[in-house]
């Protein structure tokens, strides 16, 4: 059972309210607990961001860079807040057997996945299928392997994304 500071971070996450997600973690709350049905704060951060791309690409006008980048913006923030809090980036959820960096990566957030990777997050970890985030992301895309890839079948972002990884 989660605390009401801790269900009050999950909600603010998922509202995308930095000003509470900030306000929590200055007081001192632990990022480090996993919600028994969405798993840890950043991952739960990191699964909102397939939302964030399908409005970005079903738009019925297509975003320029700069509004995807503004779009993206409050998630970065409220990832760095969480990061400076401490939060464990290497979790992976108990259920679905992913993490944060295969969340981010199958949201195709170049951004994301970048701080992720600087964080260290290790892009090796493997699946219960024993997959790469890399191999599993191409598969989830393209069906197929990375080395066997058809870029000009890829949105820029989807092969930022591989490549980073």
């Amino acid at each position: 059972m989660l605390s009401n500071q801790q269900q009050a971070l999950v909600q603010a996450i998922q509202q995308l309210d930095l000003d509470q997600v900030q306000r929590l973690l200055a007081e001192g709350l632990d990022p480090n607990f996993i919600d028994p049905e969405q798993g840890p704060p950043v991952s739960i951060l990191c699964d909102g961001l397939l939302n964030k791309k399908k409005k970005i690409y079903e738009a019925d006008k297509p975003f320029t860079e700069a509004e995807k980048q503004q779009e993206l913006q409050v998630y970065l923030h409220i990832l760095d807040a969480l990061i400076q809090a401490k939060a464990n980036l290497h979790l992976w959820d108990s259920e679905e057997f992913y993490g944060p960096l295969w969340d981010a990566a199958s949201s195709a957030c170049v951004p994301v996945v970048q701080r992720l990777l600087d964080e260290k997050v290790d892009p090796n970890t493997r699946d219960e299928e024993n997959l790469t985030i890399l191999t599993s992301i191409s598969q989830l895309f393209f069906d197929c392997d990375f080395d066997e890839i058809d870029w000009s079948q890829s949105l820029t972002e989807e092969r930022e994304t591989l490549e980073l990884l």
